[in-house]
Order: structure tokens, then C-alpha cells, then sequence
């Protein structure tokens, strides 16, 4: 994966413990060449400042305004979408847990049920107001700066801080200053992520795929991984391995759980899940359930 990339969580505790449950970042590119589509396990929180051309999620493509909040829970496919190169293209963002989601409700507000309600709606993107814009990147800013592990008072400011963030940006939502997608008319390369989306468990070939949607092997190749930044092998790979995270918070075993996902055998599985996580399967289920102990 192309370094310039968002950055991805590689193990359930990078944001999830019980130290810290976020991550805050604000970053500049004089050039960025690469980026792909990829999803979480947290919620992240994007600004887009200046320098991008289009943002995709799911199907859907934006077009990039300066100050574009994108909101974008657990599960969600999402990334850059550009030609060539970008530059100068500078953006901040936060990830947040559901778990500091959850402490940061009080008991009293399910904050991921809220963003999710407007996520199933399909609203994924607000606009904020130049100084709405301004509390929320200098909030993140003020959270990059925290490093490490945080105890007592300095854990408390942070999640001060990212209640300050949430209610600037419930505050741009309940305007309803939502952005529409690009308007472009959809392309066989979108209705093809729609087809992928919803069937990437399923035995897929390529030139099956094609031949779906009337359009050649070579051209879905190109055209898709233009889009996306990854082959659809690869796009598919990636689905079926991400819903194994998720569904390795069950008591399922790691051989249904392969197979509820898509893959052929357990030993496919496993190597798959080793490129691509950096662990075995049966290890990232040992890191969640010594998370869930804490």
C-alpha cells in the first residue's frame, strides 16, 4: 500500500485502548501520488482543506470543497479519487473508537447511533462555515499534540477536546448543510462497486464481471483500479477481510467465519489475512479479546 495513503489500523488497539480510544492528525502534501480505498473499524472524522479533486465512499463520488467535513463510521469503504497527482492538498482528521464514542455519550447520547442514523440516509458530508472549520482543525491539532500514553487529567482534557470537536460538528449536521455527490452521471465503474459491495463474499470472476456489466476486461481493470487505486481481486481481498474483524468479535470459529466471508479454505484465509493484517487471524482475535479484558 502507497505510504501517502489514510492511515489504516493495523491491530484492534492502536486507537482502542483504554488509554487514549483516538488518533488526530493534520497533514500536508506538497505532492501525493497514491491512496486507495480502505475502511476502519473507528469513525473518522475528515476535513478536507484544500488540493483534493473527489472523495469516494461506497459508490458515491464527491466532488472536494475546502472545508467539506466527511463523517465515516466502522465498515465503510471510502478514499481519494484524483488523476495524476495532487498539490498542495492539505486535510485533518480524526479516528475515534466506538468504545470512547460510547464514554463520550455519558450514558445519556448514543453518538454512534446518531451518526449512523444519518449515514443510513446516505449522508456521509457537511459543509462547515470558515469558523466552524477553524475550531474543528485547531481542536485536532490541539489533539495531535497529545503522544503516547495519557493518564488522569491530560486523558480527561482530550476527551474535553473531542466533546468540543462533536459538538461543532452535531452543530454544522443539525443545519443541514449536507453535500450532495458530484452529480456526475453514475459510471459502470460506480454500478460495478455497487454490484461488489453487496456480493463480495460470493465466488467472483473477473471476466464473469465484466461480461455483466458489457464491458471488457481490460477496461474494468483500468477503469477500476483508476478509481479506486486497487484491482478488484484485491478490492474483494480486502471486503472479505474486514468483514473478518468484524465478525471475529463473535464466538463464531476462524473456519466459519473464513468461509461466511468468502474464502475457499482456512489456509487461503489465513494467508491472506497474515499479508494483509501483519498477524494471523487466530492472533488478532487473541489482541481483541485482551482488549475487551481491559
Amino acid at each position: 500500500m502507497n505510504r501517502n495513503s489514510v492511515k489504516q489500523l493495523r491491530d484492534p488497539t492502536t486507537i482502542s485502548d483504554t488509554d487514549r480510544g483516538f488518533e488526530a492528525f493534520c497533514n500536508y502534501s506538497e505532492v501525493l501520488t497514491g491512496g486507495d480505498y480502505h475502511c476502519h473499524d473507528y469513525y473518522e472524522f475528515y476535513i478536507h482543506m484544500r488540493g483534493g479533486q473527489y472523495y469516494g465512499i461506497g459508490e458515491k463520488m464527491y466532488r472536494l470543497l475546502p472545508n467539506q467535513l466527511f463523517i465515516i463510521p466502522p465498515g465503510i469503504m471510502h478514499g481519494l479519487s484524483f488523476e495524476g497527482q495532487l498539490r498542495d492538498y492539505e486535510r485533518a482528521y480524526l479516528n475515534v473508537s466506538t468504545e470512547t464514542l460510547t464514554a463520550l455519550g455519558y450514558g445519556r447520547v448514543d453518538l454512534d447511533k446518531l451518526f449512523r442514523s444519518y449515514v443510513d440516509q446516505l449522508n456521509f458530508t457537511f459543509q462547515l462555515d470558515p469558523l466552524e472549520a477553524e475550531t474543528c482543525v485547531n481542536g485536532i491539532k490541539a489533539l495531535g499534540k497529545a503522544s503516547g500514553t495519557l493518564g488522569g487529567m491530560e486523558l480527561y482534557r482530550a476527551y474535553n477536546e473531542i466533546n468540543r470537536f462533536i459538538e461543532t460538528v452535531c452543530s454544522c449536521m443539525r443545519k443541514s448543510r449536507m453535500i450532495k455527490d458530484s452529480g456526475m452521471s453514475k459510471s459502470v465503474i460506480q454500478e460495478v462497486l455497487v454490484y461488489l459491495n453487496a456480493n463480495y463474499t460470493q465466488q467472483i470472476k473477473i471476466d464473469e464481471l465484466a461480461k455483466r456489466f458489457g464491458v471488457s476486461v481490460s477496461y474494468l481493470s483500468r477503469e477500476f483500479t483508476r478509481l479506486t487505486r486497487r484491482s478488484v481481486y484485491e478490492y474483494i481481498l480486502y471486503c472479505r477481510v474486514a468483514l473478518a474483524k468484524q465478525l471475529m468479535r463473535s464466538d463464531a470459529t476462524l473456519n466459519t467465519i473464513a468461509y461466511q466471508c468468502g474464502f475457499n479454505d482456512y489456509s487461503n484465509f489465513l494467508r491472506i489475512f497474515n499479508k494483509m493484517e501483519g498477524v494471523s487471524p487466530s492472533v488478532y482475535r487473541e489482541m481483541l479479546l485482551l482488549k475487551k479484558q481491559l
